[in-house]
């Protein structure tokens, strides 16, 4: 995880100042959340799913649960607004001992009949309290770390019937800090999300169409497996494909 990376850096650099380091709260407590997506309809039975959250650690941990909206951006940045008036979640929070496991039942109270599939996320945060934690001598300088553990699971609120319909909008030629490269945006005019697995991407130059580069999965990381939200766009900036005269082209994909 990004965190734990950020704190042994820190903790490398503290050591390095002749400090002493408390063990840090992570060392022995952590949990799960399963699973990782749920699907529901906006009403009726199916309206209601369940998240599971497990300590799988040696110490208690207190989680918070809470639900966002899913809003993302050309880049694929997303900006999670608070949903608390779509969802009942229960419990909200949770107390865990080692080993102990919660059902976390999640409703969807919004509107019934959206014209397409609605995406969301469920957050759970480990709070930063502490719990059976005896009073340790301290005889030297100390410096505590505590990293807490968020997980983020997807949650999509879809009425029977969607389906995905994704095309490329735009893909040209710009130079960027002074190298060609391709820039290439897709659009879901569909009312479901695309994965864009398995992509595979057909260039041909306008100027010469004998000229056409297939590019596959391999080549196209970071595009390839990408979320294309319903009725949302995504843009991608990959180098110039070798072999393809630089200018306008015509694209085509397919998925696996």
């Amino acid at each position: 995880m990004k965190t734990l990376a950020r704190v042994g850096c820190l903790a490398s650099a503290l050591l390095s100042a002749g400090l002493m380091i408390a063990p840090p709260s992570w060392a022995n407590a952590s949990y799960q959340l399963t699973p990782s997506q749920v699907t529901l309809e906006p009403s009726g039975a199916r309206s209601t799913s369940s998240f599971r959250v497990s300590n799988t650690g040696s110490e208690p941990v207190a989680i918070e649960v809470r639900m966002v909206e899913r809003n993302m951006d050309l880049q694929g940045n997303e900006t999670r607004p608070a949903a608390d008036d779509d969802f009942v979640v229960y419990p909200p929070q949770v107390l865990l001992q080692p080993g102990q496991s919660q059902t976390v039942r999640v409703t969807w109270l919004g509107n019934p009949n959206p014209d397409a599939e609605l995406a969301y996320r469920l957050i759970t945060e480990q709070l930063p309290i502490q719990l059976n934690q005896p009073q340790q001598q301290v005889t030297a300088p100390t410096v505590r770390i505590t990293a807490l553990y968020n997980y983020v699971a997807s949650v999509y609120v879809a009425p029977r019937g969607v389906s995905p319909d994704v095309v490329i909008e735009s893909a040209s030629h710009q130079k960027i800090n002074g190298q060609d490269a391709l820039v290439v945006q897709f659009h879901n005019q569909g009312t479901a999300r695309q994965l864009l697995s398995g992509l595979n991407l057909t260039l041909t130059s306008t100027a010469q169409p004998s000229a056409t580069v297939t590019l596959g999965p391999d080549q196209l990381r970071g595009v390839s497996g990408e979320n294309v939200l319903a009725q949302n766009r995504r843009q991608f900036t990959i180098p110039w494909p070798e072999g393809l005269p630089v200018g306008p082209v015509n694209a085509t994909f397919t998925l696996r």
